[in-house]
């Protein structure tokens, strides 16, 4: 955040300027993919269908926690890393307090309204909200996640109540749920490293991604998903590439790679991080924001 807030600085101009390029994706989706396929996983395939969802700052998108996910961390339940997560109101840190206790009613009752209907994120028995990937783009062949990084030296690896719950692997497990048989990815845009003339991201970017796809992270990020999942989310992550690479691989100037933003503000009206409306599945909307309807 602040003046050097990723989202604003690298992620919506180089974004904006694909999509003034080809609102459909379909004159660089496929390039995006094979830059950032640093892991050599099986080549990525971003199809012919044009995008029919594409967000970024200020509007991203939110992928709702998987249901699977929130039994598991109801039955699973440890006191949280940020004393801020059991909540404010008192019955509800009463109620959490006695989930972390064991207290088999709590447990009960806990499970019986996450099954009864959708869950708000803010309810008592919810332990993880949304999912917030930087860009979003989904197409009746491909969902695609995008992390931006500029001043970050490695992504965050656990949540409020996780030790170990990796944000690329989070994304993923989101997208997993809506999916509705295309093929799903993941990539991180990081900044190159200061004082070289390489594009290419740091070793230390490389170590990052290599670590999101070890059996311990997997198995600690992803504990509601089977074997099989586990290692399907793992081969969707593509890799690492930098908004340099970005912007010399599609002939964009490195200049739209802004150095600072003079208003740390959210425009009015934009979608601030805990509110807004949660994908699962979502809305389809044109690449100019234009609604298109209902997957089915």
């Amino acid at each position: 955040m602040g003046i050097h807030d990723s989202s604003r600085t690298r992620v919506a101009p180089v974004f904006g300027r694909l999509q003034c390029l080809d609102p459909s994706g379909r004159l660089w989706l496929q390039g995006l993919l094979e830059l950032a396929n640093t892991r050599n996983v099986p080549r990525p395939q971003a199809g012919t269908s044009r995008l029919r969802v594409a967000k970024w700052w200020p509007r991203e998108a939110r992928l709702a926690a998987p249901p699977g996910l929130l039994q598991w961390l109801l039955e699973h339940a440890e006191e949280p890393r940020n004393p801020k997560a059991w909540g404010r109101r008192p019955e509800v840190v009463a109620n959490r307090r006695r989930l972390v206790d064991r207290d088999a009613d709590t447990l009960a009752a806990a499970l019986k309204s996450l099954q009864a209907s959708r869950a708000s994120p803010r309810a008592w028995y919810v332990l993880e909200g949304p999912s917030q990937p930087d860009v979003y783009l989904a197409s009746d062949d491909a969902v695609i996640v995008v992390e931006g990084k500029r001043t970050e030296a490695a992504p965050a690896t656990s949540t409020d109540w996780m030790s170990v719950r990796h944000q690329m692997l989070r994304h993923l497990d989101g997208a997993w749920e809506h999916r509705q048989g295309r093929q799903i990815y993941g990539l991180f845009i990081v900044e190159a490293e200061q004082g070289t003339s390489s594009a290419e991201a740091s070793s230390a970017w490389q170590e990052a991604v290599e670590l999101t796809v070890s059996q311990h992270v997997l198995n600690g990020s992803l504990p509601h998903r089977s074997t099989e999942e586990r290692s399907q989310i793992a081969g969707a992550l593509l890799g690492v590439t930098t908004w340099q690479a970005l912007c010399d691989e599609f002939q964009m100037p490195r200049e739209v790679l802004i150095p600072e933003v003079l208003d740390d503000r959210p425009p009015p009206g934009a979608t601030r991080r805990k509110s807004g409306r949660t994908l699962g599945p979502a809305p389809q909307v044109d690449a100019n924001g234009g609604q298109l309807g209902t997957p089915t």
